[in-house]
């Protein structure tokens, strides 16, 4: 019997969790559509969110649309084309590599988008450091016992 009841009162957390949930979703719904004698009985019994049908099944009330891959937005202007700025850089277009597979980008794809991106490597820094500074620095460690004297 004592093992017995150490299983039940898990499962009893659960069912008791789990009207919780759905005496919330229903007394919403009844004060949303004004059932007023609904949201009496629920008020009154809780439990009786057993007894009432669930709006919500398995999650979601809706289902999810079909994924479509966004191809781009209509027919390109393959007349025009866009002037750069003198500020920016012209794209070379022998840098283009082709995508693999038979899906290409949308049309209208400006070619600086269909290039490797180019990450500017800056330039290192000196990392020497300031001869004063260290003096300094010494001169201070020395003062708080940290080195021992200088003897020359």
């Amino acid at each position: 019997m004592q093992c017995f009841l150490w299983l039940l009162i898990p499962a009893g957390g659960v069912f008791l969790m789990t009207t919780l949930l759905r005496w919330f979703e229903l007394t919403t719904e009844a004060v949303d559509t004004r059932s007023w004698n609904k949201l009496l009985v629920l008020v009154a019994m809780p439990f009786s969110a057993w007894f009432f049908p669930n709006r919500v099944g398995a999650g979601r009330s809706t289902p999810v649309r079909r994924h479509e891959p966004v191809r781009g937005f209509g027919i390109a202007n393959k007349t025009a084309t866009p002037a750069l700025d003198e500020t920016e850089d012209e794209v070379p277009v022998a840098n283009l590599a082709p995508l693999p597979g038979s899906d290409g980008p949308p049309p209208g794809t400006p070619p600086e988008f269909l290039l490797k991106p180019v990450v500017p490597v800056k330039a290192k820094k000196s990392a020497g450091a300031d001869p004063e500074k260290i003096a300094k620095l010494r001169q201070k460690m020395r003062e708080q016992g940290m080195l021992p004297d200088e003897r020359d």
